[in-house]
């Protein structure tokens, strides 16, 4: 089955003539509809997945389901509209990615806090926090009258950022074997549902950039 082969049509007038056109034909995968929302709302129906290095949508989808063409529906399920930008990099490619994007990918972005906890084992300070570098708390613990005075910071690279980002894109959902046939056939059937769609009336209405 393929998402590209379901989505209803779109048609584009390149005339100017109104009564005699001649159209484009394309597909339209902008089409959304709520079936991926409300399989969402049910979480059994999930397994979630860490992505390993060099798995594609297509490679999951032969491994999960035994048929690598439903690899879209990883695609619509993890609301991933750009592979290049949404699927995890690897290790080479966030190298390259990060010295293009940055000049100096190990100059620090920003300060977070470190974890801080007093003598009852009470969390004073959540790690994670983004602060300035001279974040100061000063709190009671029992065993010094004035109090306690810490700088809990830690400094975070823009490589750092980045690897973060790169390792929240390797968990997701998969719609376990039993239900991706009918979460298919409804998703590609609410998408073809109303059949084609005109946009343009004449070619001075098409514009490609």
């Amino acid at each position: 089955m393929s998402l590209f082969q379901n989505a209803p049509n779109v048609l584009y007038n390149y005339t100017d003539q109104l009564l005699d056109p001649k159209y484009y034909r394309a597909k339209n995968l902008w089409r959304r509809n709520n079936i991926r929302d409300d399989y969402l709302a049910s979480v059994v129906i999930f397994d979630d997945v860490f992505i390993k290095t060099g798995d594609t949508p297509e490679s999951i989808a032969f491994n999960y389901y035994k048929q690598a063409d439903l690899g879209w529906t990883i695609m619509i399920v993890n609301n991933i509209t750009n592979y290049h930008e949404q699927w995890p990099r690897t290790s080479d490619a966030l190298r390259d990615y990060v010295y293009t994007k940055y000049e100096n990918p190990a100059a620090i972005m920003m300060y977070e806090t470190t974890e801080v906890t007093d003598a009852l084992n009470r969390k004073i300070v959540k790690a994670g926090l983004r602060v300035p570098s001279n974040y100061q708390v000063t709190y009671y613990d029992g065993t010094a009258s004035a109090g306690v005075t810490v700088n809990p910071v830690s400094p975070v690279t823009y490589y750092q950022y980045e690897e973060r980002l790169n390792a929240e894109k390797e968990k997701i959902k998969l719609i376990k074997p039993i239900y991706i046939k009918e979460f298919a056939d409804l998703y590609t059937a609410s998408l073809h549902k109303g059949g084609s769609l005109v946009i343009g009336q004449n070619k001075s209405e098409i514009k490609i950039d």
